[in-house]
């Protein structure tokens, strides 16, 4: 009876590292899930200080501004709730009904009314998203 060899395997590169630690392996995927945040901020402050300059140097009546104008607001206060909030769903929330309420301002029926309502949506959609 022949006895059967047994294969000689070289050792992973796992086995040769050296054994982490819990807390070593909770750090580093802290590490990798956390966001850059200056990267955030740095266009933010960049996003607001367009705004500013849109408010400031353009005139309303031109072709394009008031579009401009929304779209920046719209940009400025999602990264700006995004980050304060650690959550870009509310963010988006926040940004979308508060620039909506400017969209009525600027039609005139932008009242307290038509706030409290754009409010209570938006609360609303985020409790369903909490739900689901």
């Amino acid at each position: 009876m022949k006895r059967k060899r047994k294969k000689f395997k070289l050792p992973s590169l796992k086995t040769l590292e050296p054994k982490k630690s819990k807390r070593s392996r909770m750090r580093q995927n802290e590490k990798k899930q956390r966001k850059n945040i200056f990267l955030n901020l740095i266009l933010i402050v960049f996003l607001w200080v367009s705004v500013g300059f849109v408010v400031y140097f353009i005139d309303p009546f031109s072709i394009g501004a008031v579009y401009l104008f929304l779209v920046l607001i719209f940009l400025a206060l999602l990264f700006t709730f995004s980050t304060f909030f650690a959550n870009t769903r509310r963010g988006f929330l926040i940004a979308f009904g508060l620039t909506l309420f400017l969209i009525f301002r600027y039609f005139g029926v932008g009242n307290i009314l038509n706030f409290l309502l754009i409010v209570a949506l938006v609360i609303t959609v985020e409790m369903y998203q909490l739900k689901s």
